[in-house]
């Protein structure tokens, strides 16, 4: 058994609000070993789904949210108006609620948070401001003039907040292209939002479920892609488990490959790497062509 193995428990701790680099190293005995670091052999960069967290359902937010749900986000809106759910798309969660005494058990469950501030009339802002603050994340954005801002930080340095902080917070927010009505100011914000959680261009998506499971799972393995190439389905950092009686959960791409690292788990007992060749002549008789390299890691 790999003595990283329990990496998990850290990742789980950490990619609520973060990217994680993940490195397999191999030994001289062919043993992988699994840490958080970028200096392995085969290093991967894993990340939560962005869930973006809007404050104030206005045009803007309307302009924003099937923006963000085309490029794949999951986005709630909290707002205290009565009658405002009926403007966004019928998967937006929407909570209606006070922004002087936010849901704060509820917004807290949220994994991995982009925030967004733009209450009517800016009347709130600080709250939410203060909230996003005291919580870990990646993205805090808020709309507003100069004075409004410099006001707002002012409120935020007098409750204890320090300015390495609120230098984090992106104010005015979106990027600056010069944008004037909801809908481009809504692209300016997605377009901002984007660089952030891309800033690794190769990081991999995963599911925060899978690793809340490998955090607390035993007696199964765990088959994790290192490099994908060519035209196979499989992604680097695509996850699947294996368990003692040979469920499973998660995936490596499916087909013939998955069928073939489930027989491989079905027999490991370590940790070591293997690399299917995907073409024709492979071992696996398939026609999409490149190479799939799996960590297999035996969690006892």
């Amino acid at each position: 058994m790999s003595e990283h193995t329990n990496i998990y428990k850290e990742l789980e701790k950490r990619l609520d609000c973060e990217q994680v680099s993940v490195s397999v190293s191999i030994d001289a005995e062919g043993n992988a070993h699994e840490y958080i670091g970028e200096e392995g052999e085969y290093t991967s960069t894993l990340t939560y789904p962005v869930h973006l967290v809007l404050f104030g359902g206005g045009h803007i937010a309307q302009s924003l949210v099937p923006v963000a749900q085309q490029c794949g986000l999951a986005v709630t809106v909290i707002d205290d108006r009565s009658g405002m759910k009926d403007c966004f798309p019928p998967l937006t969660e929407f909570i209606h609620a006070s922004f002087e005494k936010l849901p704060v058990r509820k917004l807290n469950k949220i994994i991995n948070p982009y925030f967004c501030i733009f209450t009517h009339g800016h009347s709130y802002d600080s709250d939410c401001l203060y909230y996003c603050l005291k919580r870990k994340s990646s993205y805090i954005g808020m709309i507003g003039s100069k004075n409004k801002i410099k006001y707002c930080f002012e409120q935020m340095i007098e409750k204890g907040i320090s300015e390495k902080k609120l230098s984090k917070v992106h104010s005015p927010i979106g990027l600056s292209i010069n944008a004037l009505t909801p809908q481009e100011i809504a692209v300016s914000i997605m377009a901002e939002i984007i660089s952030v959680y891309r800033k690794e261009k190769n990081a991999c998506i995963v599911s925060p479920s899978l690793i809340k499971t490998l955090a607390s799972e035993r007696n199964c393995v765990i088959c994790r892609v290192l490099k994908a190439s060519g035209s196979t389905p499989a992604r680097e950092g695509q996850i699947l488990i294996v368990n003692s009686q040979n469920i499973t959960s998660g995936t490596i791409g499916g087909g013939a490959l998955e069928e073939e690292a489930k027989k491989e788990a079905s027999l490991c007992t370590g940790s070591y790497i293997k690399t299917y060749n995907l073409s024709k002549d492979g071992e696996l008789g398939m026609t999409c062509g490149g190479e799939v390299t799996v960590l297999f890691s035996y969690l006892a």
